[in-house]
């Protein structure tokens, strides 16, 4: 089956499975805004999660027992090894239970569409501590024609340049006077190529086939990444429109040089990221989420590798033509309550624990006596602790005056600073289409195998043909 069949098929037969089991289940019989005749945190919650809990199953098991203690329940977590989403769809087609389960952005709009999820827009708001402790314009941000079908896993950042300060300063380079022009950072990639025998370096490295890394490249045309909505009400893509093909061209110029790492034409996010540690070395400009900078420090310190040989810095890419900066803010990430559930009032106690200082530090920090302990009021960080870079699923909880417990790992502030520049995309419900398709074309581009006028108008009618965009 194609994939696109195989999507269509999982979606329906997901609509089907909720329909079937809403009716005849009592959660979907009950008035989701009150709270008439619920017990008071009673029963077990079921948690289908994805980066949220523990880090193995020894470690999530102990995260499980911390968050049942916290809100009164029996709090179980699955978490699959691998291919979430697929398996995310494949339990939910099949009419398994689950009381809170991790959805991206689009993925949440899909939901809703299909009636899978559980309205819960009164119990948020009737709540002092989800509509109190969360910032307004994060309930915003997930309210679908007036309605609220999810909490917050973690407040989502933004995406960064993220630069290899150790090879930057081998090669001669302040990473602090980059020019932020493209010609700026084709001229910084040639020297890190040049100062590196490693044939197999390559000073840049993306993941083409997702596109979402590309914001801080496309600000220098000044557009923006997904999908957005003229004044005419039609929706269109900044990334496929003929003013992109500078940028465009720029990237194949990289590719054609040996400047950036061909390898992108295939990496996932994993591999990226590998090659940017401190073990590897192999790319030394990426871009990638704010906290990934600690990350990458954290891993460092961890191993016993000490900053003057390996750091991490992080820039807000090209400047926009009017002299500013776009970068990404990740879309929400979030646990929504199927409309299925079995105990929708236990999945609101773990929504409202998550939006509190205490949940934030297990989110975030980790466990107490495994991540960190507590000695005489002085708090340390454990070696597997470190190791975690405090993150357990947010390394920025929702909670909006949350205190960390422990300073940011090193580059994390630097990285942050940039806020200003970031802004979410439109949720759309076929983003998974919109990656594919702009992917597809922009790798045809870098590979020379169009010209760029070609590709982007293949990629705008690929776009229109799939229902992503109008024009």
């Amino acid at each position: 089956m194609k994939r696109k069949q195989m999507k269509k098929a999982i979606g329906t037969a997901l609509s089907a499975a909720m329909v079937l089991s809403l009716a005849g289940c009592g959660a979907g019989e009950a008035d989701p805004g009150t709270s008439e005749g619920k017990e008071e945190n009673s029963g077990t919650v079921r948690i289908m999660a994805s980066v949220t809990g523990g880090k193995d199953e020894e470690e999530m098991r102990l995260f499980e027992e911390a968050l049942s203690k916290a809100v009164g329940l029996e709090v179980e977590i699955e978490k699959p090894a691998s291919d979430y989403d697929q398996v995310l769809m494949q339990k939910l087609s099949g009419g398994e239970q689950y009381d809170l389960i991790y959805v991206s952005a689009s993925q949440y709009k899909s939901l809703i569409e299909q009636e899978a999820l559980l309205d819960i827009t009164d119990r948020v708001k009737e709540s002092e501590i989800l509509w109190g402790n969360v910032d307004p314009q994060e309930w915003e941000d997930i309210t679908i024609d007036g309605k609220i079908y999810a909490g917050f896993n973690k407040k989502e950042v933004h995406r960064v340049v993220a630069l290899n300060n150790t090879l930057l300063k081998e090669a001669g380079i302040d990473y602090q006077t980059i020019e932020p022009t493209m010609d700026g950072y084709y001229e910084v990639f040639k020297k890190l190529k040049e100062s590196n025998p490693d044939p197999d370096f390559y000073p840049f490295d993306t993941v083409l086939s997702e596109t979402w890394d590309l914001q801080p490249w496309f600000a220098a045309a000044g557009l923006k990444e997904g999908v957005v909505t003229d004044e005419n009400g039609e929706k269109y893509a900044p990334f496929a429109q003929d003013e992109a093909g500078v940028v465009w061209e720029w990237l194949k110029k990289l590719y054609d040089e040996g400047l950036m790492d061909p390898a992108a034409f295939v990496d996932k996010t994993k591999d990226m990221r590998d090659k940017m540690g401190a073990s590897s070395q192999k790319t030394a400009v990426t871009a990638d989420w704010a906290a990934w900078v600690g990350l990458h420090n954290s891993n460092a310190e961890a191993a016993g590798i000490p900053q003057e040989e390996y750091e991490v810095v992080s820039l807000p890419g090209l400047q926009t033509p009017d002299g500013d900066y776009m970068l990404g803010k990740g879309s929400a990430s979030l646990f929504a309550v199927p409309a299925n559930a079995e105990n929708p009032d236990g999945a609101i106690a773990v929504l409202e624990y998550f939006a509190t200082q205490e949940g934030g530090d297990l989110l975030s920090a980790g466990i107490e006596g495994h991540d960190y302990t507590q000695e005489n009021g002085e708090l340390q960080l454990t070696e597997t602790g470190k190791q975690h870079g405090q993150d357990h699923g947010a390394p920025f909880p929702i909670y909006k005056d949350y205190e960390p417990l422990f300073s940011y790992s090193r580059g994390v502030e630097e990285a942050l600073s940039y806020s200003q520049y970031a802004s979410i995309n439109e949720i759309i419900p076929n983003e998974s289409d919109y990656k594919e398709i702009v992917g597809k074309w922009g790798i045809k581009i870098i590979k020379g195998e169009v010209s760029a006028a070609e590709g982007l108008e293949g990629m705008r009618g690929e776009l229109t043909d799939r229902g992503v965009t109008d024009r």
